[in-house]
């Protein structure tokens, strides 16, 4: 009698003979593995795939689609379905097709290759009309799927009006308490367990005096900034009428966590065209998961919770809207953090903190355009420290506010007598903004008071913001490029390319410049791929009406073909390093 035997795959001879195109690339998208019906499909051989970009198979176009969409939904995700997308043969021929993908994003399991994490699996098919039997099944299985769906979220909704908060939707206390015993069981070794509980501070005066309907609307909008500000490996939960609780694993969740979760809190609320400022207590407990061996993870959560809510009281009573650590435990980073804080509020008072200024050149004319004013931070014992030295942890205390508004001050003086000279051509200045300053709601209000003293045109004043700061949705980042662009100050998007906004994001904003990043301009006659990267962003740029800079220039070729492309404005070190103010005076370009 017949047994079932299992059969021996061979999944190698499956992968080549696939019946749709598949490219295999690493964690950094370069191409490792490619299937026999994806080379005959496209004309290429191996041995001209593997070690090459992913993104050498799109058009420029596509790869701008393939970073903003594809990409992120792969990283928050792990895969996409049916994107429609087009591929460039060795003819250079586009083809057009479906893509789907998946990214390895687990960590491997006992015995697997640490390199497959990482590794995304895109699957291409080609695009064609489907037939009326095909439309027809498809509509059959998608009413199947959308009934089953709906079965299986009446099935969730009962779960979770026992384990959510019915009007946040965050973890009721009930919901929290086994998720949060959960996470002390499967800590990793050595894990630093931090609770923060929050507590708003005087509530109960909102719901008398506004009603509790307004009430409830402040509730929800603290519930969906603390849901926004926690990572996937964090939980947050609403456990009273005005408290809340964030934890997670780790020592991320230290003294600038505390001090954002008050910011953030602290924001106005808008209600009913009112805008609404309430303040929280935090405490915040933190046990390492390694000395509790012997106590059982639910008591170790039920104490975590208790002890932050302990030190929230305290802090209350010590005065409202502050946040009191229930325990002593300190990592090395964190204190080294402190330190760190401690010493740049001391260089603010002090004045070790300068500006250097990147000339920047007109291309066309070869004439000096401006600079970008670079701060610099002059230690008394471990000498010139760059932005990327203290700028991370001021941006995470708030620091960053009072260092970008005495860079503004410093640079729009600085400004003025550059142009003192009423016969020479104008020179501008350009300063860096941090997504926090962006969202801080004093920003542009401060800005044009210092305009106004100085009596600087707006115009030679260019403000640089990251992709993060343009996609971010603060309400008060919106405004107030809105309301800097009303006062006449030119707006740039720094180092354009390397985050997820996108070109269609500068039709929704106020922009008057387009920085390419030096990134792309480093491959200008190496790869065809950062060329054509490069000429979209300029050719895009040019018809949306917005001026192109190019930063990072090192070599005669990059800047000739930057020339070439029709590139406004350039800067790098192949004709100038950054300068000390006292230099800039004297200063001519030669190149």
């Amino acid at each position: 009698m017949a047994t079932d035997v299992p059969l021996a795959v061979d999944y190698e001879t499956l992968f080549r003979a696939g019946p749709g195109g598949i490219v295999i690339a690493d964690s950094s998208n370069t191409i490792v593995q490619v299937n026999d019906h994806m080379l005959e499909w496209i004309g290429f051989s191996r041995e001209e795939l593997v070690g090459n970009s992913f993104t050498r198979l799109l058009p420029a176009a596509d790869r701008i689609l393939f970073s903003a969409r594809a990409m992120p939904l792969l990283f928050l995700d792990g895969r996409v379905s049916d994107l429609s997308f087009n591929v460039l043969g060795k003819d250079r021929v586009a083809r057009a097709v479906h893509l789907s993908a998946s990214r390895v994003n687990q960590r491997p399991e006992a015995g697997e290759a640490p390199s497959l994490v990482g590794t995304t699996v895109f699957l291409f098919t080609p695009r064609r009309e489907r037939t009326a039997e095909e439309e027809h099944l498809i509509s059959a299985v998608r009413h199947a799927e959308k009934a089953d769906a709906l079965r299986r979220e009446a099935e969730y909704d009962l779960a979770r009006s026992a384990q959510f908060d019915a009007l946040t939707s965050l973890l009721s206390r009930v919901g929290l308490m086994p998720r949060l015993a959960d996470m002390v069981r499967n800590a990793p070794p050595a894990c630093d367990l931090v609770t923060f509980v929050l507590g708003l501070d005087h509530f109960r005066v909102v719901n008398e005096s506004l009603g509790q309907a307004a009430g409830d609307q402040v509730l929800k909008a603290v519930a969906d900034r603390l849901l926004a500000l926690t990572d996937e490996g964090s939980l947050c939960a609403r456990v009273g009428d005005d408290e809340f609780v964030v934890v997670g694993p780790g020592s991320a969740r230290g003294v600038s966590f505390a001090d954002t979760l008050l910011d953030i809190v602290s924001a106005p609320i808008l209600v009913d065209d009112l805008d609404i400022v309430v303040t929280a207590s935090i405490g915040a407990s933190e046990s390492p998961i390694t000395t509790a061996e012997g106590i059982a993870p639910a008591s170790l959560a039920e104490t975590q919770v208790r002890q932050a809510t302990s030190a929230m009281y305290q802090a209350k009573a010590m005065g409202r809207n502050r946040w009191k650590r229930f325990t002593s435990v300190l990592d090395d980073s964190a204190i080294n953090e402190i330190r760190l804080l401690g010493e740049i509020r001391a260089a603010l008072a002090d004045g070790q903190f300068r500006l250097e200024y990147q000339p920047q050149l007109d291309l066309e004319t070869r004439r000096l355009h401006g600079y970008e004013a670079l701060m610099r931070w002059d230690h008394p014992e471990r000498g010139v420290i760059g932005p990327a030295g203290f700028i991370d942890v001021a941006e995470r205390s708030g620091l960053v506010n009072q260092l970008g508004a005495w860079a503004c001050r410093v640079a729009i003086e600085r400004c003025l007598q550059l142009n003192a000279s009423p016969d020479a051509p104008p020179i501008t200045v350009s300063v860096n903004v941090s997504a926090r300053q962006l969202g801080d709601p004093r920003l542009a209000e401060m800005i044009a008071e210092l305009l106004a003293e100085s009596g600087l045109d707006p115009a030679l004043l260019t403000l640089e913001i990251t992709e993060t700061g343009l996609i971010t949705d603060s309400p008060g980042a919106h405004r107030n490029l809105e309301l800097l662009h009303g006062h006449g100050v030119r707006l740039s998007i720094d180092d354009f390319g390397t985050g997820h906004a996108g070109f269609a994001y500068l039709k929704d904003f106020p922009v008057d410049e387009l920085k390419i990043d030096g990134s792309f301009v480093a491959g200008l006659g190496d790869s065809a791929e950062d060329e054509a990267i490069v000429a979209s962003c300029i050719d895009v740029g040019h018809a949306m009406g917005l001026s192109v800079v190019a930063e990072g220039i090192e070599t005669r070729e990059q800047l000739d073909r930057l020339a070439e492309m029709g590139c406004d404005v350039i800067q790098g070190y192949f004709y100038s390093k950054p300068l000390r103010d006292d230099s800039l005076d004297t200063w001519q370009p030669s190149i």
